[in-house]
């Protein structure tokens, strides 16, 4: 028996064909384009579909399409458009990049609160999220708006596109920022300041609830049989929290892409003077907490385009630098500070550079100032009485020693790896299993599909070389602050 695991991201679309042992026998992945003009940043929603027909048409290339009987889907979050009631497009999707909706996201905190919000939520107001971003179509589109049979985001057009059935779940509505966790259903008193209704949202079904089965459109585009069911997705940070073995209370994620992401699984909703974004997990009573990073793989790719090198040689040479760059300390907020400062506004350091040093010890210590930053955040958690001991950490830092063992190492927490790096993917195929009653639960289920590597941590005397400059840093934080 196989399943689809298909994630449907902000840059591309992947798919794989994994078995019930977590063995994925084949993949395919195919990139579409953003459109970036000022805080305007945007896509096609058709794109979606085609890299997903084409990923997963590539993806059957190699295996017996008869034996794939359910497909599970990962996403991207808080990525809009108008839509008629077939999931045809009446808009440009407004990305979850996009920051046009800074006025509507005021109204909505000055209106409603703030924490009114993300109490209900588990956002606070933001221009990225779909509820400012209704607002600002109501305003400045009203033509698109008014047409709009419905409004959605990447899982439900997918979801539509599958199966004809407009359906959401708990972890991608949240982020849209119009639904209430405790109620399990959309605010009212959201939707009436934005001039909605229910009807012009998608059914929120819980993540593994059968969708349907494909369409006739559908299956002959994939090239798979009618029969195979659709089960609901899930936002893809929770999707890789389930694909990396992330599902009792206290296991902790970090996904280490352009953005590093921190997510760990509780037994409550979250609520933080902070703001520590909680949600639904996927696993049955259980809930995560996410905190985000924006200045972390996205400060490594900046300094890796300017120097002109490539990830294996910066990892190389950066390995031997720990002594070298021992004064050496880069803050590394090229996008702004994310969380526990969220400060946008704040810009990156450099301090200790003397002739000494060359490009590779400016490297390292941006990969230093990351894991820094991660065990801040790490803090946070541990002060809502998390007990943090291991993480598992997955993405492209992931794939590199250097940077894994600097963040073992400053976090004191043991690193494990998944053996496939693709963890949405490998999380929408766990959903699948799931669904069809291949396994009962998660927990089973990562028993039997989820493989990992604890890394090993070499030199113990590093430790306490992190430890003494990891207090160094955090007083150069202040200072900046």
């Amino acid at each position: 028996m196989l399943v689809i695991g298909l994630d449907v991201g902000t840059t591309g679309t992947k798919a794989i064909v994994a078995d019930e042992r977590g063995t994925v026998l084949s993949a395919g992945y195919q990139e579409y384009t953003l459109t970036s003009q000022g805080g305007l940043v945007t896509q096609n929603a058709e794109d979606w579909w085609n890299a997903a027909v084409y990923a997963i048409r590539t993806a059957l290339q190699s295996v017996n399409a008869s034996n794939v009987r359910a497909i599970g889907i990962s996403t991207q979050g808080a990525s809009m458009l108008a839509a008629k009631k077939d999931g045809t497009p009446l808009s440009q999707v407004i990305t979850w990049m996009d920051i046009r909706a800074e006025k509507e996201a005021a109204i909505l905190s000055d209106t409603l609160g703030k924490e009114v919000i993300y109490r209900k939520c588990g956002w606070l107001p933001n221009p990225s999220l779909d509820a400012a971003k209704i607002l600002w179509m109501k305003e400045h589109d009203p033509e698109t708006f008014a047409k709009a049979d419905t409004f959605i985001s990447t899982l439900e057009y997918i979801n539509i596109k599958l199966t004809g059935q407009n359906c959401i779940d708990p972890t991608n509505a949240a982020i849209r920022q119009m639904f209430d966790m405790e109620s399990g259903a959309w605010d009212e008193g959201i939707l009436h300041l934005l001039g909605i209704s229910r009807d012009r949202l998608p059914q929120v079904l819980p993540v593994g609830s059968p969708v349907g089965t494909l369409t006739e459109e559908a299956a002959a585009a994939l090239g798979l049989s009618r029969d195979v069911t659709v089960y609901n997705g899930a936002h893809d940070q929770y999707c890789a929290s389930i694909g990396s073995g992330a599902v009792d209370t206290g296991d902790m994620l970090l996904a280490t892409g352009t953005t590093w992401v921190v997510l760990g699984v509780t037994d409550r909703l979250l609520y933080t003077d902070n703001h520590i974004c909680p949600g639904i997990h996927p696993v049955q009573g259980k809930f995560g907490a996410m905190a985000s990073l924006v200045s972390a793989g996205s400060a490594l790719n900046w300094y890796k385009n300017i120097i002109g090198a490539d990830f294996r040689t910066m990892d190389k040479e950066a390995a031997a630098r720990a002594e070298g760059a021992k004064d050496l300390f880069v803050l590394p907020y090229v996008l702004g500070a994310g969380f526990p400062h969220n400060r946008t506004d704040l810009r990156g350091a450099m301090f200790g550079l003397d002739a000494g040093h060359d490009r590779y010890h400016i490297a390292r210590a941006v990969m230093e100032g990351v894991a820094f930053e991660t065990s801040i955040v790490l803090e946070q958690f541990a002060a809502q009485g998390m007990q943090i001991d291991r993480l598992m950490m997955t993405g492209g830092a992931a794939r590199s020693d250097v940077w894994s063992e600097i963040v073992g190492y400053v976090t004191g927490c043991q690193i494990y790896r998944p053996s496939e790096p693709e963890t949405c993917c490998l999380g929408a195929a766990m959903i699948a299993f799931v669904g069809l009653g291949v396994y009962q639960d998660f927990h089973v289920c990562r028993s039997a599909m989820v493989k990992s590597r604890r890394l090993e941590m070499p030199d113990q005397g590093m430790y306490d070389f992190y430890r003494e400059k990891g207090a160094r840093y955090r007083t150069l934080v202040q200072k900046l602050l």
